[in-house]
């Protein structure tokens, strides 16, 4: 009879041990149907493709399903969740798609909607926040007509600030459609009272309202008293957040100074209200960082470095961390924050992340890196990394098509190391395939395939020009230009524009077309003049175009104007030569320019002082790092020889000739 009994015991216990090892973590969910008053859906397919750890579940009457996960833990990420019901269509796709923290706690909400009942909202939100864009624009034109009319400002006043007006609303429209998008896909039911009564304003056309009642609120108020009063207040505190987030997005949607600013104060607040809150600091990291607040960023990064527990959301704060401090060539730190971030990730692979998951956390930093090596002339380093985020990307888009996009953007990226390094047959092939890429993804949006292809042209143009086929590059960098004015893109992808107009002046510059690329370098100069907001964003193409006339109006025998482009190029880059190698890189070719401009104006000690300075720089370079600036160093000992020669001193000349010899014949190696 024991011996019995201790068997069935032993069964129980070994059942109940199958049980805890086989749900490590146990997620209930529930779907909805939005806007309904809690509608429960059923018969919804709930899948999570990338996890082979669980099964797929479906919604009973009730609404509510189970995910068991035999090898997640809780706080783990699952991701790539796949929501199927025919009729209907997911609305909270950015709370899935970005992946759901795993708790046995908490509820996971899936949201549907009817296609044509999300379709009739989104419609409805875009006429809404059309009419307001445009009746904003129009207000700002009234009064401009009317202090012109009053004579507060002057007729070329009246055209500037009508100009930034329309771009204004061409900036605003350009989001309109994304704005639509997400405001339709917010559901009413899980609002409270006063997010519930701003709705009912912007639901019948009044964002002004809306704004008005969230105003009233004093939600930061509200929330700084209930940090005051913490230790009775932490429920109510949490209870504010959902609603804080809906105000956000209404006016991130309006925009202007005035919204981002409170937008900022209040993911402040929402810091303040738990400093070890990972999910708050990660979103207060986002916005600043894309604001290019950096001391906020830097400052929120370190709070969660120190408060946070080591997790995927805590790498992906050090990722946004690393690209601030690479947007202020601060490399040493942003290094350290995306090894920092690769580290999380790979320690969370190591205890159990999925494949699918560990890809796509490890991408962004992996690559941000590689990009940052790039920037910093850290040639082999980029090379080597850049190819590991190729890998990576490749391998999530033959899990998910939905990485191609990424996986084009690694591919272009180490095209442009690759031509770096000479390899121009890698690098064309690996362009070619990121455009085979972008036209499976986009075979029937030119309108949102056209500045990846505007780009690739000029990728393209680049290595035809390091391959001295100016003629392929002139034709290319013609289509590039001619995409982005059909799309009227200048506005979102200025950057690359001006790359485009920039190697456009170059390349008609070497076939000796000069009139052509004169014309083209004071167009990029005139754009650089027009779009620079003070803070000398646009120098690396200012710049460039100033060398690039210096050198056409050189070759036209105008050589003191030639001299005065060379002067006011390098006045530009000085400030930041001794912090961006790259400018440092770049001054030697302003200073032989200024060189050879002294020379035919009978100035041979400015001549001579100007060819000096530039060897001294190169070589300075060279002895630092020999294998990133061999060609440079010999290029300018070639030029400073030359310079010697005409000016008869053929014992120093053959000095420097003796130079470029030797790094000739290292070159050669």
């Amino acid at each position: 009879m024991h011996s019995r009994f201790l068997k069935i015991f032993i069964v129980i216990v070994c059942l109940l041990n199958v049980c805890t090892l086989s749900a490590q973590v146990r997620q209930v969910g529930r779907v909805v149907e939005i806007n309904s008053n809690g509608k429960s859906v059923s018969g919804v397919s709930i899948e999570v493709v990338s996890s082979d750890d669980v099964q797929p579940a479906v919604s009973g009457n009730d609404g509510l399903f189970v995910l068991d996960f035999s090898k997640k833990k809780k706080g783990d990420i699952a991701y790539n969740i796949r929501v199927y019901k025919f009729g209907y269509e997911l609305v909270n796709t950015k709370q899935i798609n970005d992946g759901v923290v795993l708790t046995d706690r908490d509820t996971l909400k899936i949201v549907l909607a009817p296609p044509a009942k999300l379709a009739e909202s989104r419609a409805n939100y875009y006429e809404i926040f059309d009419n307001y864009q445009v009746g904003v624009y129009r207000k700002q034109i009234e009064d401009l007509k009317a202090k012109l009319a009053g004579n507060e400002i002057t007729l070329a006043d009246y055209e500037q600030r009508a100009k930034t007006a329309e771009e204004n609303l061409k900036n605003a429209n350009s989001k309109i459609a994304e704005y639509a998008d997400r405001f339709s896909r917010i559901n009413k039911d899980d609002m409270d009272s006063v997010s519930r009564h701003a709705f009912n304003a912007l639901d019948n056309g009044d964002i002004e309202g809306a704004l008005q009642v969230y105003s009233n609120f004093n939600s930061l108020e509200r929330l700084s008293r209930k940090i005051n009063q913490r230790n009775e207040a932490n429920a109510s505190i949490k209870e504010l957040i959902p609603g804080m987030n809906e105000e956000i997005e209404l006016r991130m949607l309006v925009g202007g100074k005035e919204n981002r600013r409170v937008i900022g104060q209040m993911y402040d607040k929402m810091v303040e209200s738990d400093t070890t809150n990972v999910e708050y600091l990660h979103k207060a990291v986002r916005f600043f960082c894309d604001e290019m607040e950096i001391k906020k960023v830097f400052h929120y990064g370190k709070m969660a470095e120190r408060n946070c527990d080591e997790s995927p959301l805590l790498a992906i704060v050090f990722t946004y961390v690393g690209r601030s401090y690479k947007s202020i060539n601060d490399y040493k730190n942003a290094s350290h924050y995306f090894e920092k971030s690769i580290e999380l990730i790979d320690a969370a692979r190591a205890d159990g992340m999925e494949e699918k998951d560990y890809l796509d956390l490890i991408n962004t930093p992996l690559h941000s890196l590689g990009i940052m090596y790039y920037q910093a002339c850290e040639f082999e380093k980029s090379e080597q990394t850049i190819r590991k985020s190729v890998e990576v990307r490749r391998r999530l888009s033959e899990i998910d098509p939905y990485y191609d996009g990424h996986y084009a953007n690694s591919l272009s990226c180490i095209a442009i190391v690759l031509s770096d390094q000479k390899k121009f047959d890698e690098a064309m092939a690996a362009i070619d395939k990121a455009i085979e890429i972008e036209r499976r993804i986009y075979p029937s949006n030119p309108n949102q395939f056209a500045p990846l292809l505007a780009n690739f042209y000029s990728l393209k143009s680049n290595i035809c020009m390091k391959m001295k086929r100016f003629g392929d590059a002139k034709e290319l960098l013609a289509e590039a230009l001619d995409v982005y004015d059909r799309h009227e893109l200048l506005n979102c992808y200025l950057n690359l524009y001006m790359v485009a107009v920039l190697n456009l002046a170059k390349s008609e510059y070497n076939l000796h077309e000069y009139d052509e690329a004169e014309a083209n370098c004071d167009r990029l100069i005139g754009l650089c003049e027009k779009y620079d907001d003070g803070n000398g964003i646009y120098t690396d193409y200012n710049a460039g175009a100033l060398l690039c006339k210096g050198d056409v109006l050189y070759q036209k025998g105008k050589f003191a104007e030639a001299l005065d482009n060379y002067i006011e190029g390098k006045k530009l880059i000085e400030p930041s030569v001794d912090r961006i190698k790259r400018f440092k890189a770049d001054m030697p070719k302003y200073l032989v320019g200024m060189g050879k401009s002294y020379l035919p104006l009978n100035d041979r000690k400015s001549a001579e002082d100007s060819y000096l300075a530039a060897f001294s720089i190169v070589k300075e370079l060279y002895d630092a790092e020999p294998n990133n600036y061999q060609m440079l160093y010999e290029t300018v000992s070639g030029e400073v020889a030359g310079f010697y020669r005409k000016i008869g001193k053929k014992r120093i000349a053959k000095r420097y000739e003796m130079i470029c010899e030797k790094v000739r014949r290292r070159l050669g190696e």
